[in-house]
């Protein structure tokens, strides 16, 4: 499976400034490349709007069960200093964490096995500079979790998004893709939408 390079999150923030949350430690993020989900007393969620795309098989064609997605998330001053406690408690380098604001994540969903995949975690400070990453093998059952959880509410919303805009992940995705299966996505694409009316227009791409 094929992956974007998480710097393109940092770049991509750098050239814009827009707030939409309300943690009051988190720098401005840009609405018209992260769609702003929620916010909890703690974390501002994010997902990256322009790069989300389908996953792509070994022999170069698009998979169109897998949904590669990077995410932001951005943190209160509590859990700023919980992470960096933990990271001081397990003997993790420190350097440049007094301005720590946030991480990256790149997400591989598996939307038959309703499974999320966290496969990096970029440690980022307010310049979107790269503190740390960390490999993960953190795997999520989305039919384990409450519909209370914020982490629910969110996967909800980025496979929504997806759902909606199924042409739009194909064409940006670096894999082939036979006429027969686009065909399919466009009719599964307008089915959706006929059927699930946007939180916000604006997620009809």
């Amino acid at each position: 499976m094929n992956y974007k390079g998480l710097a393109v999150v940092g770049a991509a923030i750098l050239c814009f400034s827009f707030s939409h949350a309300s943690v009051e430690a988190a720098p401005e993020v840009p609405e018209n490349i992260f769609r702003w989900v929620q916010s909890s007393a703690r974390t501002n969620y994010y997902f990256n709007r322009q790069q989300i795309c389908f996953g792509v098989h070994e022999d170069g064609t698009i998979d169109t069960d897998t949904l590669i997605v990077p995410v932001l998330k951005t943190f209160d001053d509590v859990m700023i200093n919980d992470v960096v406690s933990k990271r001081r408690w397990n003997g993790k380098n420190l350097q440049g964490f007094d301005d720590f604001v946030g991480v990256s994540e790149y997400l591989t969903i598996n939307l038959p096995e309703k499974k999320v995949s966290v496969n990096e975690v970029n440690y980022l400070d307010s310049t979107w500079t790269t503190l740390a990453v960390e490999s993960s093998e953190a795997e999520i059952s989305l039919e384990d979790l409450s519909e209370k959880s914020l982490d629910a509410r969110f996967y909800d919303r980025i496979i929504d998004f997806a759902l909606r805009n199924q042409l739009v992940l194909a064409d940006r995705t670096q894999g082939d893709l036979e006429t027969s299966v686009r065909e399919k996505l466009a009719a599964a694409q307008e089915a959706y939408r006929a059927d699930n009316r946007p939180d916000r227009p604006s997620d009809n791409e």
